[in-house]
């Protein structure tokens, strides 16, 4: 009995001991941003036992004594131990130790502390982006991101060429963006910026290798704004500005009939000025002025609510932005909604559901620039009254003494617009069956619809400036895409020190284009009720389509590992199969292996006061590229019809060679790179130093077949090539308080890249950028590409004896063409004969050095913020020098008579005016059109004042004004120092071997604009 009695009481004695053990669960968020905090150790103080938080912020913490302490520490935050007293719910909020050092990082399929990373990402926060007002939230990038090469397109509309750490290939430059997890493509125009959280740039490839096949030239994480638990929040901003270009300094009427006329006498002839325009319109014209708008509108609204309960939180936003073209034509407008939602089952179980539909709609923009530049100044806009006509593009008048096209009529009867109508649908459901394991599936689809119509209208104001027949063109476009993606994430604490992330999933994705046409000439009239193409003649009409698609299968791992906090490990593979390479080729692997070692937590640094963080890391990794065309493992035939005999019969031909051998193209990557913080880190120093190189890079080679057909296609997709870029970040951050009132914060990051062509076809050098019959381009194995190749011009000859001088060693005139005043060339191989053999490098339009640097301050309600860009060392072919030749009649820079040369000592630079240029002084590839393109342009200068409180009933309320790209600072004499980087020829090609000439594109405006933020 006894024994009963003793065992009973020990009975009961077990269970009030277990009793006292609870669960607790809970969120630690982050109290600057509101944001979970991942990784925030969770123990019990005093024991061994603990965990950690996992991708939201939350942990659950089993057989918890009521009355024990739990400890929540996380690097670069203050801990706190908090009594438990009996509570399963304990939520934390952490303030920062050191600002911005350890804040979440998304990475592929994940998010891990900045402290914890091991490879080279930057992360840009979205009140950084929103400070400048774009329809594309790359060029706020501009200057922000070490390594990142932003160069902005100018039009409304157009999308800037995107770099991260130099080339690597020639199909495509620009990086996969991925908006929420779902990838995207390469452009981002349709996101409205101010839906934005974060930005988070993958730069090398152990951190990119993940996303394997689209990560040859890096990728863009986006983030945009969740909702929070708590009230609703309401935010409205508004900012309304105008646009400027500022005008060249081109020759009046006066000037431009005296430079004509000298280009004759100097040459011994008569001229052929025709005076029609100086006795009939004494004043001339100002073609800047008329085509040129002074100002453009610029306007950007969003509005968005965020809010929600413990279970259901949601962000819905509206967003308008609109950029009228420097002409009476053109446009860019966008309307943009978003719904963003969350939905928290149980403890278990979580929904999310994002919506984005979007409206475009545009009118071309024509490009006026040069027109309005070249024009006759004498001829006046119209012809006189008496000489109009019903059909009113035939009453511009036609230039009197060149060839230049009336650039007011071409604006007139430019009548070309868009509008796109898309949606983005993005959902996802979450799992944790049991704890630190979560399952994730995620669905996005990304559809868009666009129509196209243009309309040129018959007119007749010369021979040989005329439509016969009027034209109408309508086209249909449809994309769509979607990416269906399932991964498995186990977290893991153990054994005090050691922390352990797995992740493995699958993703299939299909993306497919439809496109359709139908064309016809003759439409009765010019009216806008007859522009359908049904209107058209019968039997002028052309009708095309296609459908295109491919797919995209992978499968992903990564396993990430560290030990106390202090040595770090991570490793991925990614397996890809891609619909567009043959069987037996489908598939690649794209591995990726980092490690860092955080010295700052060794028991050595502890008594050192120098260092407040220091970390090594380095990495390697693999990604590729299938950027070729759908259908380029296949032959393709089309239809043709000939004669037999004397009947024409149809038959088909190969209009395109196929490659079945055609396999990925690979870049294999290494970077080593050291973080450090001093004084408390206020002062950041980033180092890091990066080698990319492609391996059996894709090149579209010449076909040697030749059908003769007039649409045979003479090109075939082959792996021939490799390119490699090596280079050096270096990143210096200052953040600092002087009283309790004024804080500021400086950013400084330089870069370098040199980008080397190892091999490309095999057939010799590509020459690009045609130039009169020739090519200013040369792109040759072993050399570093884009660069510029022509003769190398040595002054200019200032008198007879100079020209008869410049003679080979059997004094044989090199120039027997030449005339004082034009531009001697070096005969390099001195031969006598100035030929092709004779051309030589003369410039690389990629600079030596990038810098970017952002300053902020902060003074009370006052803010500032100033940010700027400069490349150094880059040249630019800059074709619109030719312009002081006047050649063809065009119009000149102002003051061509006093700078080109006019007698012996006059000038060594610009060569004599010639109207038969028999020297080629103007007329050849040479060294002449270079010029040092290196810039610093101010892109922001913005003031902000936030209203006390009380004014307002306790709302937020800023205003603002900002300048964007008020002024550069350059030696260039061209319109845009910055805008020959995107466009390498007039056809806006844009390609990585073919860039740097200056064409007269429509150059980067200044800004000026008012803003309000109202949040309520």
């Amino acid at each position: 009995m006894k024994k009963q009695i003793l065992l009973l009481c020990l009975a009961l004695i077990s269970l009030c001991g277990y009793a006292q053990q609870i669960t607790v669960k809970g969120v630690v968020t982050s109290a600057t941003d509101q944001q979970p905090l991942i990784g925030t150790t969770v123990q019990v103080k005093g024991t061994g036992t603990g965990t950690i938080t996992g991708i939201d912020g939350d942990y659950t913490l089993p057989n918890v004594d009521k009355n024990a302490v739990l400890v929540f520490s996380s690097i670069g935050f203050e801990s706190q131990e908090i009594a438990v007293g009996g509570r399963t719910t304990i939520n934390v909020v952490l303030k920062e130790a050191a600002e911005l050092l350890d804040e979440v990082v998304v990475i592929g399929y994940g998010a891990v502390k900045k402290s914890d990373l091991t490879s080279s990402i930057a992360t840009v926060k979205g009140d950084e982006i929103t400070e400048t007002v774009t329809g594309n939230a790359m060029d706020a990038l501009q200057g922000k991101v070490n390594g990142v090469q932003v160069t902005s397109g100018g039009g409304p509309g157009a999308t800037p060429k995107v770099l991260i750490r130099g080339v690597t290939t020639v199909n495509g430059t620009n990086p996969l963006y991925v908006v929420d997890g779902m990838p995207v493509g390469d452009n981002i125009n349709f996101l409205n910026s101010n839906d934005i959280a974060s930005m988070e740039v993958l730069k090398d490839a152990s951190a990119a290798a993940i996303y394997g096949t689209r990560a040859s030239n890096g990728v863009i994480l986006i983030t945009t704004k969740k909702g929070k638990t708590g009230k609703a929040r309401i935010n409205w901003n508004s900012s309304v500005g105008f646009q400027t270009v500022a005008k060249p300094n081109i020759a009046g009427a006066a000037e431009y009939k005296e430079v004509f006329n000298t280009r004759y006498t100097n040459d011994g002839l008569s001229s052929i000025w025709n005076d029609t325009g100086a006795t009939t319109n004494p004043g001339g014209t100002d073609w800047w002025d008329t085509v040129v708008n002074k100002t453009a509108l610029v306007q950007n609204h969003s509005l968005s609510v965020a809010g929600g309960s413990e279970q259901f939180v949601y962000n819905f936003s509206v967003g308008y932005y609109r950029n009228n073209s420097q002409f009476d034509v053109g446009y860019w407008d966008k309307i943009n909604i978003r719904l963003n939602t969350e939905y928290t089952f149980n403890k278990y179980v979580k929904l999310g559901v994002d919506i984005a539909p979007r409206v475009e709609s545009w009118d071309d923009t024509p490009n006026q620039f040069s027109a309005a530049m070249a024009m006759d100044p004498t001829t006046p806009v119209f012809r006189p009254q008496d000489q109009w006509e019903d059909n009113e593009y035939n009453n511009y008048q036609r230039s009197y003494n060149n060839q230049e096209w009336n650039p007011a009529g071409s604006i007139a009867r430019s009548n070309a617009h868009s509008r796109e109508l898309g949606a983005i649908l993005n959902t996802y459901l979450q799992v944790n069956p049991i704890e630190k394991l979560t399952l994730r599936t995620q669905f996005g689809a990304n559809a868009h619809y666009r129509r196209s119509d243009s309309f040129v209208p018959k007119f007749n104001m010369d021979p040989l400036e005329k439509q016969d027949l009027n034209e109408i063109t309508r086209r249909n476009q449809e994309w769509f895409d979607w990416n269906w993606t399932n991964t498995a994430t186990y977290m893991d604490a153990f054994a005090e020190k050691h922390n352990l992330n797995v992740m493995a999933g699958f993703t299939a994705e299909r993306f497919a284009w439809y496109n359709t046409q139908a064309r016809r000439d003759n439409v009765p009239n010019n009216l806008d009720q007859m522009q359908e193409v049904n209107a058209g003649q019968q039997g002028t009409d052309e009708a095309n389509g296609e459908t295109t698609y491919n797919t995209l299968v992978s499968f992903l791992g990564r396993v990430m590992y560290n030990y106390d906090n202090r040595y770090y490990i991570s490793a991925s593979l990614r397996a890809d199969g891609s619909s567009r390479f043959p069987k037996g080729s489908k598939y690649a692997l794209f591995p990726s292996v980092s490690a860092s070692w955080r010295v700052i937590s060794e028991a050595f640094m502890q008594d050192q006061d120098i260092f407040s963080d220091l970390k090594l890391r380095g990495g390697w990794g693999r990604v590729g590229n299938q950027n070729i065309n759908n259908n380029a493992t296949l032959t393709l035939l089309s239809e043709t019809q000939y004669y037999y005999g004397n009947t024409l019969a149809n038959g088909y031909f190969v209009s395109t060679v196929g490659n079945n051998q055609l396999k990925w193209e690979t870049v294999e990557d290494w970077n080593v790179g050291v973080d450090m913080s001093f004084l408390d880190s206020r002062l950041g120093v980033t180092f890091e130093y990066f080698q990319k190189k492609s391996i059996d890079m894709l090149y579209q080679k010449q076909n040697i077949l030749s059908l003769g057909y007039d649409n045979w296609n003479s090109q075939i997709w082959m792996n021939i090539g490799s390119m490699q870029a090596r280079g050096w970040e270096v990143g210096l951050t200052w953040r600092d308080e002087i009283g309790k009132d004024f804080s500021y914060d400086l950013g400084l990051n330089l870069s370098a890249v040199r980008n080397k062509a190892i091999k490309f076809s095999g057939d010799g050098p590509i020459n690009v950028g045609g130039f009169n019959s020739d090519q200013i381009i040369r792109n040759e194995d072993g050399g570093f590409i884009s660069r510029f190749y022509g003769y190398v011009a040595d002054g200019l000859f200032q008198n007879r004896e100079e020209v008869y001088a410049h003679t080979d060693e059997h004094g044989t005139l090199i120039q027997p063409n030449a005339k004082p005043g034009d531009i001697r060339f070096k005969d390099r191989d001195h031969n006598g004969v100035l030929d092709a053999n004779d051309k030589d490098y003369i410039g690389n339009p990629y600079p030596d050095l990038m810098m970017g640097l952002n300053i902020g301050m902060r003074y009370k309600n006052i803010d500032f913020a100033a940010n700027f860009y400069g490349t150094f060392g880059n040249d630019i072919y800059n074709v619109t020098k030719g312009r002081y030749s006047g050649s063809g009649g065009q119009n000149v820079w102002a003051g061509t008579l006093e700078k080109a040369w006019h007698g012996g000592g006059t000038g060594n630079d610009i060569p004599r005016l010639s109207s038969n240029d028999l020297n080629l002084n103007y007329n050849r590839v040479s060294s002449f059109y270079v010029e040092d393109g290196s810039y610093l342009r101010c892109k922001l200068l913005q003031i902000g004042y936030t209203l006390p409180k009380q004014w307002v009933g306790g709302a937020d309320l800023r205003l603002s004004f900002s300048a964007q790209n008020p002024f550069t600072i350059t030696g260039y004499s061209g319109m845009d120092p910055e805008r020959p980087m995107v466009d390498g020829t007039t056809d806006s090609s844009g390609s990585a071997i073919n860039t740097g000439i200056d064409n007269v594109a429509y150059p980067n405006p200044r800004t000026f604009l008012f803003g309000i933020d109202f949040k309520f």
